[in-house]
């Protein structure tokens, strides 16, 4: 298992690539954008992505996300078999866990379902596909491809505290709601920064799946 000091290292390396006013100088998962409403809201298309994720079974929104972080980081840090790394990819989703395998594209962002649990996911660079990538030692670390999906999404700054990720997404259901485009499941967070970036600097997003956009 990666010890937390293996992991700082490596995230300090990863620092000394971060601009100003730039998210981290890693591969973002690509798409496209089809329309941006006039509340900012943008409509995308993403292809299918494969991600590494872990289920926290509790715990505060924060301390959920910092271990979910901490796993993930082990395995693409080299926590697999081989040893391999595997560069970091923004940004970093997490949901609440529904208990059940599903998409990225059904949670609730900022809050808890029933069971109490959280969903912290990694998204894999394009090159790897589910039989390239190596295995995870920690059985609480999962790979599976997430469907190509049609998403809304919100950006804001800030630290990506619960409490904006649930105004923001009471923002992003109502600008969706007054274009009269229908959203699928819930939403989610997405956080495109490491956590030394100064927040207003920081990329945050609150994201959701729709139907097919009205022109």
């Amino acid at each position: 298992m990666l010890g937390w000091k293996a992991v700082a290292v490596a995230l300090v390396a990863m620092a000394l690539v971060v601009r100003p006013g730039v998210v981290m100088a890693t591969e973002q998962v690509p798409y496209t954008v089809e329309r941006t409403l006039e509340s900012g809201v943008e409509i995308r298309r993403y292809g299918d992505t494969v991600i590494a994720e872990t289920v926290i079974e509790a715990g505060s929104y924060g301390d959920a996300g910092n271990e979910g972080f901490r796993r993930l980081a082990g395995y693409i840090f080299g926590d697999n078999r081989g040893e391999q790394k595997i560069a970091m990819t923004a940004p970093v989703a997490m949901a609440p866990d529904p208990g059940e395998k599903i998409a990225m594209t059904a949670p609730v962002a900022a809050q808890r379902d029933s069971s109490g649990g959280w969903r912290v996911a990694f998204y894999m660079p394009a090159e790897y596909t589910l039989e390239t990538l190596p295995q995870p030692l920690d059985p609480r670390v999962t790979l599976r491809v997430v469907p190509g999906r049609l998403v809304a999404a919100l950006r804001f700054s800030g630290r990506g505290t619960a409490e904006q990720f649930a105004e923001h997404t009471a923002e992003l259901t109502q600008a969706l709601a007054d274009a009269g485009i229908e959203s699928v499941g819930a939403p989610w967070t997405a956080r495109y920064n490491a956590p030394w970036v100064l927040p207003l600097l920081r990329r945050n997003e609150a994201m959701i799946e729709v139907v097919e956009a009205p022109l």
